[in-house]
């Protein structure tokens, strides 16, 4: 059977899918009948389209794994190179950043001087206006603000870029603290899929503050 003949076999299943009613006992039974032959199509469906999963499948590993162990030695070598760059980086930064305060300090005690230097002056004159207009003179003298450039040099393609992140150092005092803030209460995560399989190891007896353990029908079919 070919892929055409399958699609033109399940097709009129699909189709009388939609036109089945369920209103009486006979109905019913109809249905269920109906149900194994829709698993029946699924089935015959599955089973055409199984090995050429398991062919694609095999290949699409084999392909993954010889591209892994190039791209694995080659990850490693970028991390290498990325942390060496950053290392300087951030060296460069901090030696930045202290040459810049060193150079700050001495113009700000050059500054200070200055003005020492200036009140010193008025005091000595005698006319009040002569005198006021030095004590301005020594109050407008401020250092300029001093930059050090970054040696890092700029490169096409290179950039870096800092990101704030979180790490759990107890989660019971996160717990006490969400208690009463709405705000940290919406970053707590309930795992629903563990709560599940309680609630079907325990049949719902066992209750958690705040969860519901609940019933629910599935309907299953086989052909």
């Amino acid at each position: 059977m070919d892929e055409l003949q399958l699609r033109q076999e399940v097709s009129p299943v699909v189709s009388e899918a939609y036109s089945i009613v369920v209103q009486n006992a006979q109905q019913y039974s109809g249905a269920a009948e109906f149900l194994k032959m829709l698993k029946d199509a699924q089935k015959k469906v599955k089973e055409y389209f199984e090995p050429m999963k398991t062919n694609a499948y095999q290949a699409w590993k084999e392909i993954c794994a010889k591209e892994n162990q190039m791209l694995d030695p080659l990850g490693k070598a970028e991390a290498e190179v990325k942390t060496k760059m950053l290392t300087f980086q951030r060296e460069e930064e901090e030696r930045r950043i202290a040459e810049q305060r060193r150079l700050q300090a001495i113009a700000d005690e050059k500054a200070r001087k200055e003005r020492e230097r200036l009140q010193k002056e008025a005091e000595k004159l005698k006319t009040p206006e002569l005198k006021e207009k030095r004590m301005a003179e020594a109050e407008s003298v401020i250092a300029p603000v001093i930059q050090v450039q970054p040696e890092t040099p700029k490169i096409d393609g290179i950039s870096t870029r800092s990101i704030w992140k979180a790490e759990v150092i107890s989660k019971i005092d996160f717990v006490k603290a969400a208690i009463n803030d709405q705000n940290l209460l919406a970053l707590l995560g309930i795992d629903l899929a563990k709560l599940n399989k309680i609630a079907q190891a325990t049949k719902g007896q066992i209750s958690y503050p705040g969860i519901r353990f609940y019933e629910e029908t599935i309907m299953a079919s086989r052909s």
